[in-house]
């Protein structure tokens, strides 16, 4: 079996410039398509050289990948002032063009000299760009048993993170759980509060996603924009607030709704990146006084942790295998891969309707 991504190999794919190729190999001479991020808010399909295959490394011929939006968006704006234009406290290290996408489902073409393991003919997950043909190394695979579907399977990456973040917040058997965002991540880690029996309120602003929310098991779905949804969080949760509030949402309104509706001594878990100055102080009134324990989860551990990525992708693969994930309402969206740029025009826009997108190719 193919070793689960080590995070070396997640970074180098998870925003990666053009990549230079050798022309000789399988792909010798070969043109194949890729989504290339060429100026701030233009995407295009290109045609690049094919990839060869290193010693070390797998050629896939790509089935399926999968959009996360929020990490997405932030390459395809590609600059470093927010909306008002107010400089970002962060950006993203890259240089255009740039590849963008980290999920992706495909069939091994052909396997490097030092490669075990996997042969021709193999279904994997790559952590992998948007484009038709990709040269993953070894440890940014995984191969996927027969029981799994492709559909299922691109979201393994998106699934693994939300794992990351149910361990780093550690809730007890019976703990009210509130999520506050309802995208891919948020969706995600709904996924994991139902299959692990936590009773579960979340926090969308759009009606789509609630909806989507309930279908998947939570018990309650709120939007921020009512006036009492800080209290029916509150009440859903013992009238006390949640034990654990997962904020997945990406905007310091998140944060803020994160910190109202978890109780005393609770735990707030930050899985989303944020680049824009707060507009509140998050550790003033009346927060301060509920002491709560606030983490974040963007990175993982290092090799050899007890939950390192290798066991947290091995358990999200099992419970993938085991149908403890319904998935299937997540998935909103499938465009085939020439329809990628006017995809990311309406994700830029801000059409919520796009939650879970399939790509084809």
């Amino acid at each position: 079996m193919g070793v689960p991504f080590s995070q070396k190999a997640f970074l180098r794919y998870h925003v990666c410039g053009v990549r230079s190729t050798k022309q000789s190999g399988y792909g010798a001479w070969l043109n194949m398509k890729q989504l290339l991020v060429t100026g701030p808010r233009q995407a295009s399909l290109c045609e690049v050289p094919r990839p060869d295959c290193g010693a070390a490394e797998v050629l896939v011929e790509t089935r399926l990948t999968a959009i996360s939006t929020g990490t997405e968006l932030r390459v395809f704006r590609a600059i470093a002032v927010d909306d008002e234009g107010q400089f970002l406290h962060e950006t993203v290290p890259f240089q255009l063009p740039a590849s963008t996408g980290y999920s992706l489902v495909g069939t091994v073409r052909e396997a490097g000299d030092s490669v075990t393991g996997l042969r021709p003919g193999d279904r994997v997950f790559a952590t992998a760009a948007h484009a038709a043909w990709a040269a993953v190394p070894i440890d940014a695979l995984q191969l996927l048993p027969e029981s799994v579907t492709s559909e299922h399977a691109v979201w393994l990456n998106v699934l693994e993170v939300a794992h990351r973040a149910l361990r780093q917040a550690g809730p007890d058997p019976g703990a009210d759980v509130a999520i506050i965002g309802q995208g891919v991540v948020g969706l995600g880690m709904l996924a994991w509060s139902v299959a692990c029996g936590f009773r579960t309120v979340v926090v969308e602003n759009h009606p789509e996603r609630r909806a989507i929310a309930r279908e998947m098991g939570a018990d309650l779905a709120l939007s921020p924009d009512e006036p009492d949804c800080v209290a029916e969080a509150l009440g859903f949760a013992g009238g006390v607030g949640a034990d654990v509030v997962f904020e997945a949402g990406s905007s310091w309104e998140a944060i803020r709704m994160a910190l109202q509706v978890a109780r005393a001594d609770g735990k707030v878990v930050v899985m989303s990146r944020h680049t824009q100055r707060p507009h509140f102080n998050p550790v003033g009134h009346p927060y301060l006084g509920k002491r709560l324990n606030v983490v974040t989860t963007y990175g993982y551990p290092p090799d050899g942790h007890r939950w390192d990525r290798y066991r947290s992708v091995a358990l999200t693969l099992d419970f993938l295998e085991r149908g403890r994930f319904d998935l299937n309402p997540m998935v909103t969206d499938r465009f085939t891969a020439e329809q990628l740029p006017s995809v990311y025009d309406r994700m830029d826009r801000g059409d919520a309707s796009l939650v879970g997108v399939l790509i084809d190719w």
